[in-house]
């Protein structure tokens, strides 16, 4: 048993202890996620969800939100029905449901169902489809009753099923097959109750076979109209307690085999009965709840009452549960939770059914008489006496023969069989409560207190006098024994006077002073001695003086320290230093409108707000809240209300009621609340959580939700969360349940998250996830190492595509040097000599004009040959096109102007494809030199031009129709060794046909 268990069923007995009058039920409806009110079977599991069976749906709760199941008729992995009658947990951690059509198993991992159903010549399936309950025994075995088919034993080894079902023929068979109940006590003994058969002990011998022993209701035993079990349960002791339909309750010492009927049930219907933890004993009926409390061995019977919110829902009662955390469930027409915590505060408020309840809820002051009881001041009339022991009450009118009524009190306060009573409508009142005598001293006292209606605040002076605080005249002193009064009143003129005539609250501190709080003017302290006030008011600009001019209530802690209660929060006064030290809100008091203090033996301040009662730590400035869902009348109360008795009870009175407490039996939980991850879901779809996620890089942006499995205060829990990689710090999430991260980077983290319960204890070291998104292939290392050396071989394959750009210009430089050499110097030189020839004068006539012939020839070679140098290096002609136009033109101007025909044909071609500077030269000056050649020698009149690049060979043949040509003329220019040359150069081929005319061929790779 875990550590909060144990505390938690303490705290249950305390409670079961305090509260023996009534228990406080809280509800969980629709309104919270509830898919359908009548439940019929609850689980709470090993991760700490309770699990709620309906008629419409299966529940799982965190306490917090429902996830509901439902059964979709085409889809085998749903639920085999929406009515669910039972459900149980196998030692794998995957639930088993019975429906009202069929079993099935919750796979969690999955997040899928598996459905079973009795297939009639199968004996190795579940026996019926009306699978009503489902057990697992201390061997882990899963029992299922079938409505109407027996009992089925499934074997997880080989997913079937052992079916038992009654034969008449055999005594040792069960004795029915509508089975309403299974149980495994303590021992590990199976029990099955039938609808028609009685009780069954399940026998089983070393081998493994099973029968039956039967316990018949009979006229002659205690069992009689027991055979229609409905119900289960044992107690501490080992007895178990048998629930019947009609027959009502039994119970079953197993060690003397003797029945006990317990009379208070005779024909009583029980739908369910429950043993719980401390040996009580839960009884469900169609007629309410039943409460055996084994401490004080009696019954006690729970009802709905309409006006009372914290009563149980329904008087009809399917299932009982109680959970380990030490809670009981309550499930019939509605589901309710009966929490030990929350009954340790025992609240009364105005039944108006009930004449013996509080009369009204309005509850303005408390006071304690010698007999213990508890006299209660309200709005209205009769005041209310509570006894403490008993938890009754009983009204008193106070009123005199004038017609008044003690209403409206304000403050009570007894002594010597009298009280004391402050009336904010009909003044002081002083009545005997052993004579019943009264005295209303407004309209019959000669002082001020027979004019004074509106009495807010009467403290009884440790000199037997008494102190009288009014709405509006002021302070006034009052003695009994002499009638004498003194009356205090605030003057403008005189500081001083009393403070204010308003006065909320009087206190006298240990040394006899009397401290005013006023409803306007802060506070004065009157000194007897000096007859002086002192006075602490509110200014804005003293940070260190009293918070308001509201003041509530005043309390002593030490001769220097006072503690008061504003509407501004709470102030500690040190009377040595005169400042005062605020507590507000934000510091985690409960409401800044704060009322009452009562200082318990433990050190603590309990202290009454308008948002809840808040328990303060002194020494550590801390608080620790309580509201209405802890069990308090509201989460309003009143001022003036605050009582601590004789006996240690704290009573504080409020706008429902009041509450009343032991402050010792209130302690801190100190075991922190259970804590998972729920999911994580990736652009709003969502994912079971997994102990490691690996994502990818577009997957990253994720919300992942947790939760405090709590049932008692789930509101309450806090969280905080980092993602270690992200956070440098915790993320306080206050009561949020989810955390979102967008555009994670790649990388590894570790989700971290924690919780706190109410008392502010946090798991430690909480729930964690591991998380890694990989990088996107390009930010991989091998894909950057690749990336480095793919880098390394382009910069590599760049220097050697500069290093052969600088060879092919160097060799282009070298074949223009080449070419202007062999071509332009070789023309030049000849031109030189022709020149020098004519300038001599060695030559005359016809032969200088050969000569100058020749020099205008051999000029316009070389201004020609110089053009082709020019536009074979020029980047502007690189492309093909620029070629076949310069072919073109070339061809047209030698031929046509000597009347040749040209006939110039292209194929194929990529026009703008870029070429070579050396490739394109090449193929022109072949071109060139053929052309040239077959002006020169072949004296053709036609000429066939075909260049094309098709099918990836490139063709130019050159056709004439002349004499033909020498094969070794290479004449005056280059020759057909040069076009050979260039031909092998660009990878090509030459050959000559001298056949009716020359053709020159030309073929090679493509452009």
């Amino acid at each position: 048993m875990n550590l909060k268990h144990t505390l938690l069923l303490l705290l249950f007995a305390v409670a079961l202890h305090v509260t023996a009058q009534s228990f406080r039920f809280d509800h969980v409806t629709g309104r919270e996620g509830l898919s359908q009110s009548q439940a019929y079977c609850m689980l709470h599991d090993s991760e700490g969800y309770l699990w709620i069976g309906t008629q419409d749906g299966l529940n799982r709760f965190d306490g917090s939100e429902f996830k509901v199941f439902k059964n979709d008729p085409f889809d085998s992995t749903t639920l085999t029905h929406n009515w669910i009658w039972s459900v149980e947990e196998d030692r794998h951690g995957d639930l088993w449901l019975g429906t009202f059509q069929g079993l099935c198993k919750y796979v969690r991992k999955e997040n899928r169902f598996v459905q079973y159903y009795n297939k009639p010549n199968d004996s190795t399936t579940v026996s019926g489809n009306r699978t009503n309950y489902v057990l697992r025994d201390n061997k882990n075995r899963i029992w299922v009753s079938s409505w109407g088919s027996g009992l089925s034993l499934y074997n997880d080894t080989t997913n079937t099923f052992r079916q038992f079902r009654h034969n008449a023929d055999d005594q040792r068979t069960i004795s029915d097959n509508y089975v309403r109940a299974i149980f495994c006590d303590r021992e590990g003994t199976l029990w099955v109750g039938t609808w028609n058969g009685g009780l069954n002990r399940v026998l089983e011998d070393a081998n493994g076979n099973v029968s039956f022993q039967h316990y018949y209701s009979t006229e002659n035993n205690m069992f009689q109209g027991g055979n229609q079990i409905t119900s289960i349960a044992e107690d501490t002791q080992g007895n178990l307690w048998i629930g019947s339909y009609q027959g009502g309750l039994f119970q079953f010492n197993k060690k003397t085999n003797q029945f006990r009927r317990i009379p208070e049930f005779v024909a009583n219907d029980i739908n369910k009965v429950l043993g719980d933890a401390q040996g009580n004993i839960w009884i469900g009926t169609n007629k309410g709840l039943k409460f055996w409390d084994a401490t004080a061995q009696t019954f006690r019977t729970y009802h709905h009452h309409p006006n009372q919110g914290s009563s149980i829902s329904s008087n009809t009662i399917y299932a009982l549960l109680q959970d380990r955390n030490g809670m009981v469930w309550v499930a019939g027409n509605g589901l309710d939770k009966y929490d030990p915590r929350k009954n340790i505060f025992r609240s009364y408020e105005s039944e108006p059914d009930n004449k013996n309840s509080l009369s009204e809820n309005s509850v303005w002051s408390f006071c304690e008489d010698d007999e213990g009881k508890i006299w209660i001041g309200g709005e209205s009339g009769p005041l209310n006496v509570y006894d403490p022991v008993t938890g009754t009450f009983r009204h008193v009118i106070i009123h005199d023969d004038r017609g008044n009524l003690a209403s409206n009190v304000q403050r009570l306060i007894y002594t010597d069989s009298v009280f004391w009573i402050a009336s904010f409508n009909n003044g002081l009142i002083r009545y005997n409560k052993h004579t019943g005598r009264s005295r209303f001293f407004l309209g019959s006292h000669p002082s001020p207190l027979g004019k004074t209606a509106f009495i807010k605040e009467v403290l009884r002076d440790r000199d037997g006098t008494l102190w009288i605080g009014t709405y509006d005249e002021g302070l006034i002193h009052y003695d009994p024994r002499t009638e004498a009064v003194t009356h205090y009143r605030m003057s403008k003129t005189d500081p001083g006077s009393i403070g204010s005539d308003f006065i909320n609250s009087i206190m006298q501190d240990r040394q006899g002073n009397v401290w005013i709080g006023f409803m306007g003017g802060g506070i004065s302290v009157y000194d007897k001695k000096t007859s002086a006030f002192t006075h602490y008011r509110y200014d804005r600009k003293n940070a260190s003086g009293l918070s308001d001019q509201m003041v509530s209530s005043i309390t002593q802690e030490s001769d220097s320290i006072f503690w008061i209660c504003t509407h501004s929060g709470i102030n500690r006064l040190n009377v040595h230093t005169g400042k005062f030290r605020h507590f507000f809100e934000k510091d985690g008091l409960a409401n800044n409108v704060a009322y009452e203090m009562l200082h318990d033996p433990a050190g603590f301040y309990w202290i009454s707000t308008n948002k809840g009662l808040s328990k303060f730590n002194p020494q550590t400035y801390t608080f620790r809240n309580y509201t209405k869902e802890d069990g308090l009348q509201d989460d309003e109360f009143n001022a003036n209300a605050s009582l601590r008795s004789r006996r240690g009870q704290f009573y504080f009175g409020g706008v429902k009621g009041f509450s009343v407490f032991d402050p010792a039996q209130i302690q801190p939980d100190t075991v922190p609340p259970q804590l998972i991850i729920q999911s994580y879901s990736i652009f709003d779809k969502v994912f079971t959580p997994e102990p490691s996620l690996a994502l990818d890089y577009d997957q990253n942006y994720i919300t992942i939700r947790f939760a405090a499995l709590e049932f008692s205060s789930p509101e309450k829990i806090r969280y905080r969360y980092k993602l270690e990689g992200i956070d440098a710090d915790w993320i306080d999430a206050g009561t949020a349940r989810q955390a979102h991260y967008t555009n994670l980077d790649p990388g590894r983290y570790t989700f971290r998250v924690k919780a706190a319960n109410e008392d502010g204890y946090w798991t430690e070291p909480g729930a964690t996830m591991n998380l890694v998104i990989h990088p996107p292939f390009w930010k991989t290392g091998w894909f950057i190492a690749l990336a480095i050396v793919f880098c390394g071989l382009l910069i590599y394959a760049a220097h050697r595509y500069r290093l052969e750009q600088s060879l092919k210009v160097e060799r282009l430089r070298n074949k223009i040097a080449s070419d202007l050499h062999d071509e332009v110097g070789s023309s030049l030189t000849r031109i030189s000599i022709y020149s020098e020839l004519v300038q001599n004068g060695t030559t005359v006539g016809t032969e200088s004009s050969s000569y100058l012939k020749n020099i205008g020839t051999l000029s316009r070679e070389v201004v020609s040959t110089m053009s082709d140098i020019v536009w074979s290096i020029d980047n502007r002609y690189d492309t093909v096109e620029a070629l076949v136009l310069r072919m073109k033109d070339f061809a047209i101007e030698m031929l046509q102007t000597r009347n040749i025909t040209l006939e110039f044909h292209t194929g194929k071609f990529e026009l703008t494809k870029v070429l070579d500077p050396a490739t394109k030269q090449n193929i022109y000056l072949i071109f060139k030199e053929a052309v040239n050649n077959i002006v020169k020698h072949a004296q053709a009149t036609r000429v066939a031009i075909l260049f094309s690049d098709d099918k990836g060979t490139l063709t130019l043949t050159i056709q004439d129709n002349g004499k033909g040509l020498p094969t070794d003329s290479s004449g005056k220019g280059h020759g057909l060794r040069n076009m050979k040359r260039r031909a092998e150069a660009i990878g090509a081929t030459l050959t000559f046909v001298q056949e009716a005319g020359t053709t020159i061929h030309v073929r090679g790779r493509s452009l």
